[in-house]
């Protein structure tokens, strides 16, 4: 499989360091490394003609800001990559990175040397557009997005790669995450996830009770009723986002399968099938016969077919499967004080992945957050273990996910908050909170007036924010 890499580094640096500042030196200095993962492990994108091919990185291109990261630059020229220089040119720091990739990249698409792969690390939504260029000329994209990326950016790619596989399996790093939390949810996109069987010489993590076959018989209904009641191929990333919010933690690793794709394979589903192309869709021949028509073949759920592309992962969410999402925070009493709030709450977490925490949650794991970080240095993943625990032990008892005060910890340090610097009254971190919220709904588009962002406000930080 010819690949051709192209790495922003001003990007990727700063969402790492961000997050876990050893995990962005190992990226910075030992590149060699995590492009023999890259190579050697990282999964094929969905839709190649050979899923057992071998990357050939036949390009390896890395571009950097040398007023500012200038001794990272002999580490990726030992591995072999071309440094692009981006300096600064404005007076704000903004570098011509973005307009030099995307130049780059529509150069190789035309080379007379037929790249099968374009991968490209950073988050920058901005590349959105070229990756659906290559997707029009049947290239396959990979994406490694540190962060909170754009709903549209995933979908745009043909496979997301996990943060925490990257830093776990490819930098050699353990995760930021605690045990059964995950990274950002990605709407639109598979995603590159930890396989079920550790690699060998690997530890083995803790196993993944399997589920009950009740549990299974009610996630097939479900799939088949968001087919069921869709006009087009629904596409797989934002049904899978469902189903893992609504049936966490149990499918964590999707019932030992690893990825949704299997998983959705070993459910027997026999009237629908699985289209392969633009992240994945599930078809129902007899609704959806159109779409089928043009594709050069469409098979039952054990294997694949191709589908002419659809719009992209903006899609509209399945009724069936919103009403899954919306009915715990309906039956929950934390939330019958809020009920103005809701109805907005529900839509930014659709959209944006945020959890869908009422209003007395979201302050409780403030409180705990605060009160842990007076006593003890923050550290990623007993932080937020500590965090959670504080919250159960309240009276009531107030019962949050790990996963959930991952995404609310991280929230804040992406918004820019350094934890242990003095500054973590409830306060601040309630306005962190919020901004980024508010940060992911102008990036995905979300009209906010003022009396929504006044909802927004009290949902996220109630009275703690002016």
């Amino acid at each position: 499989m010819k690949s051709a890499l192209f790495v922003d580094f001003d990007n990727v640096f700063t969402q790492l360091r961000a997050l876990q500042p050893a995990a962005a030196e190992r990226f910075a200095r030992q590149p060699i490394e995590w492009m023999r993962w890259l190579v050697d492990r990282l999964e094929v994108p969905d839709g190649h003609a050979d899923p057992a091919a071998r990357r050939r990185v036949l390009v390896r291109r890395c571009y950097l800001n040398p007023n500012w990261y200038q001794q990272y630059r002999h580490a990726f020229l030992r591995a072999g990559f071309e440094i692009v220089d981006c300096p600064p040119v404005t007076s704000q720091g903004k570098t011509s990175t973005d307009i030099h990739m995307v130049l780059d990249i529509v150069e190789l698409l035309q080379h007379e040397t037929r790249y099968d792969e374009f991968i490209v690390l950073s988050a920058d939504a901005d590349f959105t557009p070229v990756l659906r260029k290559l997707r029009r000329y049947d290239r396959r994209t990979s994406v490694l997005a540190i962060g909170f990326p754009s709903a549209a950016y995933q979908a745009s790619a043909d496979l997301l790669i996990d943060e925490r596989l990257f830093i776990e399996q490819a930098l050699g790093l353990s995760g930021d995450h605690a045990e059964g939390a995950e990274t950002a949810p990605t709407p639109g996109t598979p995603q590159a996830t930890p396989p079920a069987a550790p690699a060998p010489g690997e530890p083995a993590g803790p196993a993944t009770p399997p589920l009950a076959p009740a549990q299974l018989a009610e996630i097939a209904r479900r799939i088949e009723a968001a087919v069921a009641q869709s006009a087009h191929p629904v596409p797989a990333g934002p049904l899978a986002l469902r189903l893992r919010q609504t049936y966490a933690p149990a499918l964590d690793t999707w019932n030992g399968h690893g990825l949704f794709k299997p998983f959705f394979r070993s459910l027997g589903l026999d009237r629908l099938v699985w289209l392969s192309g633009s992240g994945g869709r599930i078809a129902d021949p007899d609704r959806h016969a159109s779409g089928l028509a043009t594709a050069p073949e469409a098979e039952a759920a054990p294997q694949d077919a191709d589908l002419p592309p659809q719009p992209d992962a903006a899609d509209t969410m399945p009724a069936a499967l919103d009403d899954a999402a919306a009915e715990p925070a309906a039956a929950d009493p934390a939330w019958g004080g809020h009920a103005a709030v809701l109805p907005l709450a529900r839509e930014v977490s659709q959209l944006t992945g945020a959890p869908l925490l009422p209003p007395p949650v979201v302050r409780a794991v403030l409180d705990a957050l605060c009160a842990d970080l007076a006593q003890r240095p923050y550290e990623p993943t007993e932080t937020a273990r500590r965090v959670r625990t504080a919250c159960l032990a309240r009276t009531p008892a107030v019962d949050v996910s790990l996963r959930d005060v991952v995404f609310l910890l991280r929230g804040m340090q992406l918004n820019g908050h350094v934890f242990s610097r003095g500054m973590d009254d409830v306060h601040t971190l309630a306005q962190r909170l919020l901004n980024q919220v508010l940060f992911l709904c102008q990036r995905e588009q979300l009209p906010l007036p003022p009396d929504s962002v006044a909802l927004l406000r009290q949902w996220i930080a109630g009275d703690l924010a002016p």
